[in-house]
């Protein structure tokens, strides 16, 4: 063999072995590292089964990345929260959905289930660390809620029952619109952030000693008026209601739903008036976004912003004051 032979096959050889060897150590480990996206598998099965696979994933802020979901055996729905607005309504056993989305900040988000699956349904959730590329170790601790701190300061009990007062006739916001120019109402009771902290029963308490000439069912509907009157929640609020809350407290808040005879304690009733003319907005916010210890009620912390959280108490009272709703 020539010297000019031996060359040639050298060469043959390198480009032989070479070429396989670039072509997949692009592919695996500079395309991932330089491309602007990065995709994720996330195998979904019911809660029995294992829930989302992988539980966590781990992103940089500011990369754009890709969360696809396949349903490995029911029906499936996913969002992805607080406060992103992305998710997928329906995902087909053996389908696949996926959201792309950058996460400007790191932080911590939860990956959800929006469908009823399994009993076990509210526990299927998935965990996304969002890390600072320049200091990927340090994660951002999550924030005290003000509400609840307030509340446990009050000492008030979040997890106490409230039965409320049997009420003859519901009080309607419609009815209560056309009494507000005659009825006195003093200026703190008309303040969102009074009735944040306060009942509407209290309420009732303080519109009694000034309005001796109306029944107490007038004033009723006047409140109930009050309590519609800065109402947060929208479309977008009954769609996360029904997702999430409506399997044990129904559709029209009734306690009625699919799931409440599964769980460890009754649902509450929210288009039941006198219960919820017991309730503090505050009470049923920190509800749902802590859960109710030895209820079965999960938190919901994770899953909304509280600004969406207050939107659905906003949307509780609407359950218990419009009465159109619960036809």
């Amino acid at each position: 063999m020539t010297f000019r032979e031996a060359a040639a096959r050298t060469i043959l050889v390198v480009i032989l072995l070479g070429l396989p060897i670039g072509i997949l150590g692009y592919r695996y480990v500079l395309q991932p590292f330089l491309s602007p996206e990065t995709t994720f598998e996330v195998q979904a099965y019911a809660p029995e089964s294992g829930g989302f696979s992988p539980a966590v994933i781990q992103v940089e802020a500011g990369k754009e990345v890709t969360l696809r979901f396949t349903s490995m055996d029911v029906t499936h729905g996913v969002a992805i929260g607080p406060g992103l607005d992305a998710a997928i309504d329906h995902i087909d056993p053996g389908e696949q959905g996926e959201i792309t989305l950058t996460f400007d900040k790191p932080g911590t988000y939860t990956y959800y289930c929006t469908t009823w699956c399994s009993a076990d349904h509210w526990r299927m959730r998935g965990i996304i660390e969002v890390r600072d590329p320049v200091n990927p170790d340090l994660l951002p601790q999550v924030q005290s809620d003000p509400v609840i701190e307030g509340l446990l300061e009050e000492g008030i009990d979040i997890d106490a029952d409230h039965e409320g007062e049997a009420l003859a006739i519901a009080p309607s916001a419609a009815r209560g619109g056309d009494l507000i120019e005659s009825v006195i109402v003093p200026d703190e009771v008309r303040q969102v952030d009074w009735q944040r902290t306060h009942s509407p029963a209290e309420a009732l308490t303080i519109l009694q000693t000034q309005n001796a000439s109306y029944s107490d069912a007038e004033l009723r509907d006047v409140i109930a008026y009050l309590w519609m009157l800065n109402t947060t929640s929208t479309v977008d609020t009954i769609q996360t209601y029904n997702q999430n809350c409506a399997a044990c407290h129904g559709e029209s808040g009734n306690g009625a739903g699919p799931a409440a005879y599964l769980t460890a304690d009754v649902p509450a009733v929210f288009d039941d008036p006198g219960y919820m003319f017991s309730m503090r907005a505050d009470v049923l916010y920190a509800k749902i976004r802590r859960g109710g210890m030895g209820t079965d009620m999960p938190n919901f912390g994770t899953l909304f912003t509280r600004e969406e959280t207050w939107a659905l108490v906003d949307y509780l009272w609407l359950l218990a004051f419009e009465p159109t709703l619960n036809e």
